[in-house]
């Protein structure tokens, strides 16, 4: 019998849909806002068509605005729902909730900083870039290590999803920023404890503005 090291999992990663408008622009982070009414249809008609394919497990960050994918997936399909808390998308700190030029205007220069440096110039008590990684990466391989050999789907955030390409196909923490998965993206990997490789992604990465929240 292979060991589990060499038996590989094959994760569908999908980043939630479009949020209402009176969140756009800001950075929302981890506060857990509402999806827009087209962002909660589209993650419906999505769930009835990856319901084709259905996963064995499907995990969620907590936020409502991931769970309602998930859940509509779960509707379609005999799989559970499983939250994972460190799904949850990057932590603002004093910055969640403010827009680009109330951020600058508090705090001049303090964007440029982390797109320069997301590890030091983090938000005043939001998370640091090591503190993302480690915890998405962490429930990723525990992920990994609970579905040998099985298919899966995460759903999840937009910084949580880019940290995760981060590790697998190696882009610096500031070339990653350039890097987003649009809304409704879906990134396929086969993965083994502690690695894998990419199978595919969406062909808008890396063509998005920079630092979207």
């Amino acid at each position: 019998m292979p060991s589990s090291s060499n038996v590989v999992t094959h994760v569908r990663f999908i980043r939630h849909a479009e949020v209402a408008q009176a969140h756009r622009g800001t950075f929302y982070g981890g506060a857990d806002v509402e999806l827009s009414e087209a962002g909660a249809r589209e993650s419906r008609r999505l769930a009835a068509t990856l319901a084709a394919d259905p996963p064995r497990t499907i995990y969620s960050s907590p936020l409502s605005r991931a769970r309602l994918l998930a859940d509509a997936l779960a509707g379609h399909c005999d799989a559970p729902v499983i939250e994972e808390p460190d799904l949850v998308e990057l932590d603002r700190g004093a910055w969640t909730h403010k827009t680009l030029s109330q951020v600058e205007q508090r705090w001049p220069g303090a964007v440029a900083r982390y797109i320069a440096d997301p590890e030091e110039g983090h938000s005043e008590q939001g998370e640091r870039e090591s503190e993302l990684c480690a915890r998405v990466w962490g429930a990723i391989d525990r992920i990994v290590e609970a579905e040998p050999g099985e298919r899966v789907v995460v759903v999840a955030h937009a910084h949580v999803l880019r940290v995760f390409m981060r590790r697998l196909l190696g882009w610096s923490a500031a070339d990653s920023l350039q890097r987003f998965v649009p809304t409704l993206g879906i990134v396929e990997a086969s993965l083994h404890p502690g690695g894998g490789e990419l199978i595919s992604a969406p062909e808008q990465v890396g063509q998005n503005l920079l630092m979207k929240p």
